[in-house]
């Protein structure tokens, strides 16, 4: 009897410190998105003297080939740079926009714009097979960029070091939109697939996960009415499917 007792408050000490660390996460990530917020502020006014500067000095008729040249790479690089604010602008906005539907492939975009070079750091490929002819989701696009990074994180990790992450979305039906990610990892032993949604469950070594990622992603599916499936094969790789109901 003792040794239950002690087993079960042992149990529920980690369950409470998993939470308490999940929680403490989430505030953390949301104070990085308030501060990144107010970097892409600042860096606004500076990026658009930038890009007005240059186009004035591009329409220039007499200006040597190699100044064009230089001009033309800031102006290209300065463009660069606002694109990636704005991404990063979008990705820090976490509170919901009051509209439930979204553009899933808009959503894939502004994910990879931050985890395309995780990606590149790995030395891991990214094929994009987008279908941009698809109907918009009805789902909140905040919940569906956090379905996208968690599986998208998920699979970078899986494969540690190279191999191909693949994305992909299709129309199945006149009522689902459907997104596929994969990768080229050593998969998900058979024994651990049917409990992979299952909460505090990871395949991950100690201290590198809390097993909740792809609980907290299921959740946010259903709640969106929408679907997760996997399929694994060890040595080969996984691949999530998403289903999403479209938008009446």
């Amino acid at each position: 009897m003792a040794d239950s007792v002690a087993k079960y408050l042992s149990d529920n000490g980690t369950v409470e410190g998993e939470l308490l660390e999940l929680l403490a996460f989430n505030e953390k990530m949301a104070e990085l998105g308030r501060m990144a917020a107010g970097v892409v502020h600042e860096l606004n006014t500076p990026l658009s003297v930038i890009v007005s500067a240059t186009q004035m000095i591009l329409r220039e008729e007499e200006l040597p080939e190699f100044v064009r040249e230089m001009v033309e790479r800031v102006n290209e690089e300065a463009h660069r740079l606002a694109e990636l604010t704005r991404g990063v602008l979008s990705f820090a906005r976490r509170e919901g926009t009051g509209r439930a539907e979204a553009d899933v492939n808009q959503v894939i975009g502004e994910v990879m714009t931050f985890l395309r070079f995780e990606a590149r750091k790995r030395s891991i490929g990214v094929v994009e097979d987008l279908d941009y002819r698809l109907p918009f989701i009805a789902a909140d696009g905040n919940r569906v960029k956090q379905v996208i990074i968690n599986l998208v994180m998920n699979a970078l990790q899986a494969m540690g070091e190279g191999g191909t992450l693949f994305l992909r979305t299709v129309q199945e039906s006149e009522t689902a939109v459907t997104v596929q990610v994969a990768d080229t990892g050593p998969g998900i032993p058979s024994e651990a697939l049917e409990r992979i949604f299952t909460p505090f469950f990871t395949t991950k070594g100690p201290g590198e996960g809390t097993g909740l990622g792809l609980f907290i992603t299921r959740k946010l599916m259903e709640g969106i009415g929408g679907t997760i499936a996997v399929a694994s094969v060890a040595g080969e790789g996984t691949t999530f499917t998403l289903t999403f109901p479209v938008a009446e």
